[in-house]
């Protein structure tokens, strides 16, 4: 009998993606795309019995080389973008694409469902080619990512494509399947979306370290997809900073929230105002303030 479970998993998006996602949106005519670049690797296994064995290594391992994939529609016709899929294994792979819908909660969890499911789906304009392939050790293959009808768009969509390949393990009486799913989010960005956001909300709460924590909430109220980054400023009466925190960047979705949290440093007894500052790329910056108070 043979098993297989995968395990969830998150990214990180350096904040040299607001310069590519700038000139993509901006370009007009003919096919355009912009790519954050990046190998991720995500494996899980479970085994049969409660048992779990490490896997061999190059047993069925690939690697892409794009975390996300950002397409222009700013012009007629099809959309092209592409990556690779690289066997980093010793044996053959046989690898599975498919493409799901996903979305983000507040606390950056991802969440991933059938394609076509969500109302930010790409479902109606994205195909994938192809679906499937067999990879020899240390092969490269590229996939395509096909748009049609999408000059109708609107609003922006998202969906992402899976990479998935399972290897066998065999053990005395047992087998574990060990399956590696990736996954490269993308976007498809029509002209005319703007980037605006705002902080919805700033709240002390208290904190596992005995010191309290500022939670904050980001919405983001455009059409663009934002990375977020900012400070929280520590000030006291007379408006002088005692203190000063960074948040570090986070991802938000068109018309989705975000809620980060950051412990309040150490500092002298008395009252202070926490004031958040948050850049999220456009022509403003976001901000919320809120008392607080140390013991």
């Amino acid at each position: 009998m043979t098993r297989r479970a995968i395990t969830r998993w998150s990214w990180s998006t350096p904040s040299r993606l607001r310069e590519l996602m700038q000139s993509n949106v901006r370009a007009r005519g003919g096919a355009r795309s912009a790519t954050r670049r990046g190998r991720h690797l995500t494996l899980a296994a479970l085994a049969i019995g409660g048992s779990l064995m490490a896997p061999r290594p190059g047993a069925g391992q690939v690697s892409v080389d794009q975390a996300e994939l950002f397409l222009d529609v700013g012009g007629s016709g099809r959309r092209v973008g592409s990556f690779n899929i690289t066997n980093e294994g010793s044996g053959v792979a046989q690898v599975t694409i498919y493409l799901s819908d996903w979305d983000r909660q507040e606390n950056g969890e991802h969440r991933f469902v059938p394609m076509g499911t969500l109302p930010s789906s790409c479902a109606r304009h994205m195909q994938v080619f192809p679906q499937s392939l067999r990879l020899p050790a240390g092969g490269r293959q590229a996939v395509r990512i096909e748009l049609n009808g999408a000059d109708s768009l609107t609003a922006a969509c998202w969906s992402i494509a899976f990479v998935e390949t399972s290897a066998l393990q065999g053990g005395t009486g047992r087998q574990v399947t060990y399956v590696t799913r990736l996954g490269v989010k993308i976007y498809v960005l029509p002209p005319g979306l703007t980037k605006e956001g705002e902080v919805a909300d700033i709240a002390v709460q208290p904190g596992d370290s005995g010191r309290p924590r500022i939670a904050i909430t980001f919405h983001d109220v455009g059409g663009m997809p934002l990375w977020v980054r900012g400070t929280v400023e520590y000030r006291r009466s007379d408006n002088s900073v005692a203190a000063t925190d960074s948040v570090p960047e986070f991802p938000v979705l068109p018309g989705a929230r975000r809620r980060v949290a950051l412990t309040v440093p150490r500092l002298a007894r008395g009252a202070y105002v926490a004031l958040a500052l948050l850049d999220f790329g456009g022509a403003e910056i976001a901000a919320g303030q809120i008392a607080v108070r140390v013991p």
